[in-house]
């Protein structure tokens, strides 16, 4: 038959697609070990010699990592049942069951263990660590505690995906690919400029601080310098005034809120508090709050939410305090 292989090659190349698949059942069984709950600090340190053997193991490793990314969004949402249906097969090439990796999010929604958006980032940061990172293009990317930022540039698009937390982008316009980053429900696009993200409990803001960005959630929207939006679910929100000098203000040490959710600013908290402030009721967390806080001074945020919302705070184990 025109252009099949001859026999010899045929061969090697099979057994090159045989080495590599059981390269990507290891890489799975990695991926599952990590996500289990049960994973330690040597786990990860085996991992991240096992990648290091050769560039096969590497690319087997983020091949299982990107469909892992691909299909967690179903399995983190704990508001319905973990499905089995499409991750069947994933999970068994790691021989574990669906019910690992739920408990696995229960256990890091309480803080006793990372989240899986942590474990298969290319770039994370810690409670109250922040980080700039050197992108390919020339663009930096300054991630805030507890955050966690994937890699995807093709021949297309610098891609991002910001999985967890908050981060500054200053986009190099030098290279013509366009500048995407997702988050969430939504992606911004801009080819130039610096764009500010971050997620909060439902839905994720978007600030302009220079250039021009637009904004994709179920529709479109375009920020010009020193606009924002928010987008959840549902869609875009209104756009609105941002105070370019108070943008991703954790830059600087300080956590800004005008009038939002307590919620998202417990979220915004737990980025930069050792251990974990959680909310007794829904109905809390939709409560307005307004301030300006240093992020060293955690217990003063505290006292704030105790004065202003005039609620009790009960301090638990291991860093957990309770807003009832």
């Amino acid at each position: 038959m025109a252009g099949a292989l001859p026999e010899p090659a045929l061969r090697r190349k099979q057994a090159l697609d045989g080495d590599f698949d059981a390269l990507k059942r290891e890489a799975t069984a990695w991926v599952v070990r990590l996500t289990s709950g049960t994973a330690t600090a040597e786990d990860a340190d085996a991992l991240r010699i096992w990648r290091a053997r050769s560039s096969e193991h590497e690319r087997a490793f983020r091949e299982v990592k990107r469909l892992w990314n691909n299909l967690g969004p179903a399995l983190a949402d704990k508001r319905r049942p973990v499905p089995l249906v499409g991750r069947r097969s994933f999970l068994a090439a790691g021989g574990v069951a669906a019910s690992a990796a739920g408990a696995a999010f229960i256990l890091s929604d309480l803080g006793f263990l990372p989240p899986v958006n942590r474990l298969l980032a290319d770039y994370t940061t810690a409670v109250g660590e922040q980080k700039s990172i050197a992108l390919p293009d020339g663009s930096t990317a300054v991630l805030d505690g507890k955050s966690a930022l994937v890699m995807g540039y093709t021949e297309d698009a610098r891609h991002l995906s910001l999985t967890a937390g908050a981060a500054v982008f200053e986009v190099e316009g030098a290279d013509p690919r366009p500048f995407v980053v997702s988050a969430a429900d939504g992606k911004s696009t801009l080819s130039s400029g610096t764009l500010s993200l971050a997620h909060a409990v439902d839905e994720v803001s978007v600030e302009c601080i220079q250039g021009t960005v637009e904004v994709d959630c179920q529709a479109s929207i375009t920020l010009m310098k020193g606009e924002g939006v928010v987008y959840s679910s549902a869609g875009l929100g209104q756009k609105a005034t941002a105070e370019v000098e108070t943008a991703a203000a954790w830059r600087k040490g300080l956590l800004v809120f005008n009038d939002r959710p307590l919620g998202d600013v417990v979220a915004d908290l737990n980025r930069h508090r050792r251990g974990k402030v959680m909310l007794a009721s829904n109905a809390l967390g939709s409560r307005r709050v307004s301030g300006v806080f240093h992020l060293d001074r955690p217990q003063e945020i505290l006292a704030h939410f105790e004065n202003a919302l005039h609620i009790r705070s009960v301090s638990l184990v291991g860093g957990i305090v309770l807003l009832m």
